[in-house]
């Protein structure tokens, strides 16, 4: 059986291993701070299917570039061309905003998990999975109007997308916000249709009484279809497009989008320092790091809100 002593060890040890103390700072090693950041999108399912952008500095700018009409036409032999294009430029940019807690870790967790090879990794991972939780909630439903301290840092990927849907009781309503399917072919509808190429490149991410909505209407149909999204974990889909349940997806919401045009930046100086509780019997890690979000190109996202259920 460890001591507090032995345990205050390790540790310190541990902390070592993964900041730079030799310089006297909390600051994640590189590679510490990869791990980090990897920990933080397994733990969380947006987040992993989003693009995470490197970020060695505060700010970082999402470039793209597209033509938006026609570039081919007639061509004759010997005859120049006249038909020049240029490409549309357009840019985001995110803008690191500093967020930071603290993670109360018990002595019995760090015992449990001191034998493991690697403890400083485990002491990481279990920093990092709370707090990518966190994170995803703050891209989520972030919005520099609300009332909450922690969700008005930034805009988050509901507010940002360029198209909204809007059921408020207020005629006329954008979609029924008791049907679910109407919700969702709304949300099919205002997607500009050059985007929409391949529908099982995007998705439905909904809170989980959305889901189960679904599932139930598809199930009262009476069909095979119906009995088996009922009694197995098939997955659902709505015209092709998969539907995905995402616990911080706020109730009445949801987003259309390809994952891939999900963008999100962790600026490296993640620190973490540890401060001993011995009464609690427990290390609080205090955690702060830079981040921020936005899109590719927020004109191909879609946010429904107002969804009530029937």
């Amino acid at each position: 059986m460890l001591t507090t002593k032995d345990l205050i060890a390790k540790i310190d040890a541990a902390m070592k291993a993964i900041t730079t103390t030799d310089l006297g700072s909390s600051v994640l090693r590189p590679e510490k701070a990869d791990r980090f950041i990897r920990t933080v999108s397994e733990a969380t399912p947006v987040l992993q299917a989003a693009r995470r952008l490197t970020m060695n500095a505060p700010t970082r700018d999402i470039d793209r570039v597209a033509f938006t009409s026609r570039i081919l036409g007639p061509a004759t032999e010997n005859t120049d061309l006249t038909n020049e294009s240029k490409p549309t430029f357009a840019m985001n940019q995110l803008v690191a905003v500093e967020v930071g807690g603290v993670v109360g870790i018990t002595d019995n967790t760090l015992e449990d998990n001191l034998e493991r090879e690697d403890f400083e990794d485990t002491l990481l991972d279990l920093i990092a999975e709370r707090s990518g939780v966190d994170l995803e909630e703050l891209f989520i439903q972030g919005d520099t109007a609300s009332a909450d301290p922690y969700l008005q840092l930034t805009d988050g990927w509901l507010k940002l997308a360029a198209n909204q849907l809007v059921a408020d009781g207020t005629a006329p309503d954008d979609f029924d916000p008791a049907d679910v399917e109407s919700m969702f072919n709304a949300m099919l509808l205002a997607v500009p249709k050059k985007y929409f190429r391949d529908p099982s490149q995007w998705r439905f991410y909904v809170p989980w009484n959305i889901a189960d909505d679904y599932r139930e209407k598809l199930k009262a149909r009476g069909t095979a279809l119906g009995d088996e999204m009922y009694t197995t974990a098939r997955s659902l889909a709505y015209k092709g497009v998969p539907v995905e349940v995402v616990p911080n997806m706020p109730a009445g919401n949801a987003l259309l989008v390809p994952p891939v045009n999900l963008v999100y930046g962790i600026y490296r100086q993640i620190r973490i320092e540890p401060d001993r509780v011995p009464k609690a019997r427990k290390t609080d890690f205090v955690v702060t790091l830079r981040a921020d979000c936005h899109y590719e190109d927020e004109n191909a996202a879609v946010r429904a809100q107002g969804y009530t259920g029937a």
